[in-house]
């Protein structure tokens, strides 16, 4: 392995000079684990169906039962006797560590459905879940998640048929459930166990020795339970002239409420207290689906088009706020991860527009230069506080997704054309990783203040987050709106006539191209990355061509 040291050159003042290095500890240490873990999971269905002239019965019970066991080891050695013996018995004492854990996991479910259809007109179903789980202490491990979902095919009717002939097939559904939710997930961990007040190992020293300690980790919630998602979805299937143009559309509504999450912002942190989940919170997500879809034939060119997109837009409606933040600071009534930033103003040219700023900046900043930014006094008290922040009204995620595919079809050849899109999100660009560390980004190079060209609009340079301005605020915000030549295929099928004389039953040509075009305003990274460092594994423009042939 080399290592170069930034600023030495070789004899030609250009190459980089590098000298040998070694990674890694300078003496052997061995870690060694052992894990064993057993999944048991046993279910078992019965069905039922029955069929009574034009009336269609259908039962179902199951029960599912799951335990998992884990247990673990670990030990750590270094201090070897020699570095040709890898094993545990000749490491030293010094430093030796020694871990491992257990731990255990089960549910229990309860699920049933009944359908009901009468002539393929009237559609009904009931659907249940009675789910346990050991998340939960036992006066409400269970919850009861029912759903119902009732079908109407209007085209079937004989009012129908005699006054909307066009109308080939018009069915109405609407249906309605419950869905449950066990995991209690954040600070990037499962969290077990919230109805006791489990404890944790330390250590402490006692008579000039180290000991082990124990300690109560959490206060408990023992009224915890589940998190529960009512689902409303009304949807509408249409067929037209013979089945040429279809559509589905649905709307739909998710509400999510008793939502597991801790009140760690309204409860100070003085307190000490380390907190249990509870079920506080309450989101909404509303929106629709549309597909759409026409086939057409003028004699011997084949023509369809296919368009679905989706709009859904989440809001929170309650969770843990701080009491004293401002109202355009609170994330409740927006969406999720929408994120805090000081509004962008501009950039200070030089240091005649430094002289005669009236804001203060002194909550932020010591020392304010030519081409810092300015940010707007959102809260009107004469200087930049982070009271200034403000609470976006989007996150990174799509409200609305898309995408239109077109077909054709001439004698042997084929095309196939597909766009897709987004709107509605926007992206943060990072400068935590541009610098010094290894590259700045090049939109940020090539637009930013400089001594030889001042600049109102870009700030100077910064190296990674340096600087006051570096990532929390609108200026580093680029809209995700994109549209996307996605996929491009032109194929030939050989005749079959001609095929037969050679042994072939079928064989094509094709060329294919992916992401080929896009068109956004986010030149910085690719539209379709949630990452605001770009860890992200772009979008690879391909091209291809080959033949298939069977035989």
């Amino acid at each position: 392995m080399y290592s170069w040291q930034n600023n030495e050159y070789e004899a030609d003042g250009v190459t980089p000079k590098l000298s040998e290095a070694k990674r890694g500890p300078a003496d052997p240490r061995l870690t060694q684990s052992n894990e064993d873990q057993l999944n048991v999971l046993l279910g078992a269905v019965v069905n039922y169906d029955k069929v009574i002239g034009d009336h269609t019965f259908n039962i179902l019970a199951g029960v599912n039962r799951e335990t998992i066991r884990n247990d673990n080891f670990s030990a750590f050695r270094r201090f070897f006797i020699s570095n040709d013996i890898d094993y545990m018995f000749a490491g030293g004492d010094a430093e030796k560590d020694n871990g491992g854990a257990a731990w255990e996991r089960a549910r229990l479910n309860y699920f049933g459905r009944a359908n009901y259809n009468y002539k393929g007109k009237y559609i009904a179903e009931l659907l249940w879940r009675v789910d346990g789980s050991y998340m939960f202490p036992k006066d409400t491990r269970y919850g009861f998640f029912p759903g119902a979902m009732l079908g109407w095919v209007v085209s079937e009717e004989d009012f129908w048929k005699d006054n909307v002939p066009f109308v080939n097939y018009f069915k109405i559904r609407a249906s309605y459930g419950q869905m449950g939710n066990d995991n209690v997930y954040y600070n990037d961990e499962l969290q077990e166990y919230q109805y006791f007040s489990t404890y944790g190992f330390g250590t402490y020293i006692i008579n000039d020795a180290m000991v082990k300690s124990l300690m109560e980790s959490r206060v408990p919630n023992k009224f915890i339970t589940w998190e529960v998602a009512n689902n409303y979805n009304l949807g509408f299937d249409f067929q037209f002239m013979d089945g040429k143009f279809n559509a589905e559309i649905d709307l739909f509504k998710n509400s999510r409420e008793s939502i597991l999450w801790q009140r760690n912002a309204s409860i100070p942190q003085s307190t000490g207290m380390s907190l249990p989940a509870e079920n506080i919170g309450k989101v909404d997500n509303s929106g629709f689906d549309v597909s759409l879809g026409y086939r057409e034939t003028f004699g011997e060119l084949g023509f369809n088009v296919a368009i679905n997109g989706g709009y859904a837009k989440n809001k929170i409606i309650f969770w843990d706020e701080a009491p004293g933040a401002p109202e355009w600071q609170k994330s409740t009534g927006r969406a999720i991860n929408a994120g805090l930033y000081y509004n962008y103003a501009g950039v200070f040219r030089d240091q005649a527009e430094i002289d005669a700023n009236t804001i203060d900046y002194s909550d932020i900043t010591g020392n304010l230069r030519p081409g810092d930014m300015k940010y707007e006094d959102y809260d009107g008290d004469g200087k930049i506080t982070p009271n200034d922040r403000v609470r976006r009204d989007m996150n990174n995620v799509p409200t609305f997704q898309g995408g239109i595919n077109f077909g054709f079809n001439y004698k042997n050849f084929d095309l196939a054309i597909l766009f897709q899109g987004a709107t509605g999100a926007e992206q943060r660009v990072g400068t935590d990783e541009s610098g010094a560390i290894g590259n700045f980004l090049l939109d940020f190079y090539e637009n930013r203040w400089t001594l030889d060209n001042p600049s109102s609009e870009y700030p100077r340079i910064t190296d990674r987050s340096d600087q006051y301005y570096s990532n929390n605020n609108t200026y580093w915000l680029r809209s995700s709106n994109y549209l996307r030549l996605k996929n491009v295929e032109l194929g030939y099928n050989f005749s079959t006539t001609w095929l037969e004389k050679t042994g072939i039953s079928s064989a094509r040509i094709f060329l294919s191209g992916q992401n080929l075009l896009t068109w956004s305003k986010n030149k910085v990274l690719d539209p379709e990355s949630s990452n605001a460092l770009g860890h992200y594994y772009p979008q690879a423009r391909i091209i291809n061509s080959g033949i298939m042939v069977s035989f």
